[in-house]
């Protein structure tokens, strides 16, 4: 999340903040193209057609243009893996692109708040739900794994407030922030939470930008963006017994202990 409050990944120069409290009205033409989408996609996930979406979509295809255009190329390597853990849990394949938001879809990404890899995870939330952090490994920032992590804790969370939109407000600013707003505002919608005072302004942002995410996903060339999608790389699981030399590694498999 905070990628796109200082611009273009978590390690990189910091640029002019972009909020949506920032973007204006969503223009007509938005608003034309977004009804048609809804009605022509296939969507697994609720998404809302509203302001504060619409804005979202006005702020990715202007000032974050060249930023959503990288992460959604970016993205392609692994959401084929991402949507088949998404669909052997039983959620949502649309949630793949909460990883959008939260790290550009970077493995490495590292926030000012100790958040680590593709789904960002924190340290005590990734050992929770079982991803190894020592001096040799840090599990967060494995693809394969965060991603199954990643999938229980957003299927936890449902499990928890029953609505996906409560749910991925939780995962951005905690369970327990959450249903304390639900409890002070006796609701249990997140738009109507979203005017309250109970979510920080980057939690009330949060939603809006994945369902905008979301919508342009679908069909990016509607929405003006030129996808070059990378190849999703071919794996497979080699238990070994302990440590082992990467250049060992790599000559077995002919590949340059660079790419490794």
């Amino acid at each position: 999340m905070e990628s796109l409050a200082a611009g273009d990944g978590f390690t990189e120069t910091r640029s002019e903040p972009a909020s949506i409290d920032e973007v204006g009205a969503p223009s007509e033409e938005t608003r034309a193209r977004v009804a048609e989408s809804v009605r022509q996609e296939t969507l697994d996930l609720p998404i809302a057609v509203n302001d504060a979406v619409l804005s979202c979509i006005d702020l990715y295809q202007g000032r974050l243009r060249d930023w959503f255009e990288s992460a959604l190329s970016r993205g392609q390597r692994y959401l084929p893996h991402i949507r088949e853990v998404f669909a052997s849990e039983g959620i949502p394949q649309d949630l793949a692109y909460v990883a959008l938001v939260e790290s550009a879809f970077k493995t490495n990404a590292y926030s000012r708040a100790r958040a680590k890899g593709v789904w960002q995870f924190i340290s005590e939330t990734g050992k929770r739900y079982g991803l190894q952090q020592d001096w040799w490994v840090d599990e967060r920032s494995d693809p394969e794994k965060a991603t199954r992590a990643a999938a229980a804790y957003l299927k936890e969370l449902f499990g928890m407030f029953g609505d996906w939109n409560l749910a991925l407000a939780a995962y951005n600013a905690g369970e327990w922030n959450v249903q304390r707003g639900i409890n002070r505002y006796r609701t249990q919608d997140f738009w109507q939470l979203r005017r309250t005072r109970a979510l920080r302004r980057e939690t009330r942002n949060y939603v809006p930008l994945i369902h905008a995410a979301v919508l342009i996903a679908k069909s990016p060339d509607k929405y003006g963006f030129a996808v070059e999608p990378e190849v999703a790389p071919e794996f497979e699981r080699v238990p070994v017994d302990g440590a082992v030399d990467l250049r060992v590694i790599a000559e077995c498999v002919s590949t340059p202990v660079e790419d490794i």
